[in-house]
């Protein structure tokens, strides 16, 4: 990260939880922002490359350099010279309900786009599309044969997710170990490095970043299997769904950074050595979403 993205966090931002929820939002965001002068957005530290901490403590990640571009984004609009920026933590379980709550503006993460009835949230548009695969040892390559039932084949996942049930139900006979908590990816690779387990599952993005994280080498050691994803699903950010106006000015930045390549090249910052990787694997589920949805 560089010295002026340093400058911004440490002297705008103040990184919070927050377990009160209070009345959901119900006037304008951007006029409250106007008021007060200051924006608050919810970021994983758990969800590499999005929001996560060094070994440091610091914390790091897309989102972070997201942020930055939208901040200055609003002041445009808003006609401010200064904007501060509050972060709050959010969690895989909490970052709906800080925005349901009104506790933040939005929240920026691997959040896949869905219907969420039971509460008053949206997405804004999909700003990445990714899939699941299986993060495997390379020497067993040969050994999981993903046309078969896997029986007796140990696969970890993340508890609670899409991916956990894709593999249940696609490898009914596989051994399945489940990871819990803001640590599950990270202990669930770690447990695939010790070979405890012979394969991890996974959306593609957030299994490169921890392989990233942790020194992995991907290609040489770990490879991700199969080559095209077993599904495809789009990330948005977390927006209340009683702000029109807010929604239509996240939506503009977020098209406006996809249409300016902003995004890409904040992806090869933090991705460039695998970024054909994941190119691939965007390219191929961003063409398959776009036929669903014709």
């Amino acid at each position: 990260m560089n010295s002026k993205s340093l400058l911004f966090l440490s002297t705008l931002t103040l990184f919070l939880s927050f377990s009160t929820p209070v009345k959901a939002q119900s006037k304008s965001i951007l006029n409250e922002i106007v008021r007060t002068g200051l924006l608050k957005i919810g970021i994983r530290e758990d969800a590499v490359p999005f929001g996560y901490r060094y070994s440091n403590n610091n914390l790091a990640g897309v989102c972070l350099d997201f942020i930055y571009i939208f901040k200055e984004k609003l002041k445009e609009k808003l006609n401010k010279e200064v904007i501060l920026v509050r972060l709050y933590k959010s969690t895989f379980l909490n970052r709906f309900e800080l925005v349901n709550d009104g506790i933040i503006h939005l929240e920026c993460g691997p959040n896949v786009i869905r219907k969420i009835p039971e509460l008053n949230v949206i997405f804004s548009s999909p700003f990445l599309s990714t899939g699941t695969q299986l993060l495997i040892n390379k020497k067993k390559q040969n050994d999981i044969n993903l046309n078969t039932s896997l029986v007796r084949v140990n696969i970890g996942v993340l508890d609670n997710t899409d991916s956990q049930q894709l593999i249940e139900i696609k490898y009914p006979a596989a051994n399945i170990t489940k990871f819990q908590g803001i640590t599950g990816s990270f202990r669930g690779i770690q447990a695939l490095q010790g070979e405890k387990i012979d394969a991890f599952a996974g959306d593609s993005i957030l299994l490169i970043g921890e392989v990233i994280l942790q020194e992995l080498n991907l290609g040489k050691e770990y490879v991700l299997v199969p080559k095209i994803p077993f599904n495809c699903k789009e990330y948005g950010l977390i927006l209340p769904d009683n702000d029109s106006q807010w929604q239509e000015f996240v939506n503009s930045v977020v098209n406006s950074v996809i249409t300016d390549a902003k995004l890409s090249k904040i992806f090869k910052k933090w991705f460039s050595g695998v970024i054909d990787e994941i190119e691939v694997i965007e390219n191929f589920c961003h063409s398959q979403l776009n036929q669903n949805h014709e």
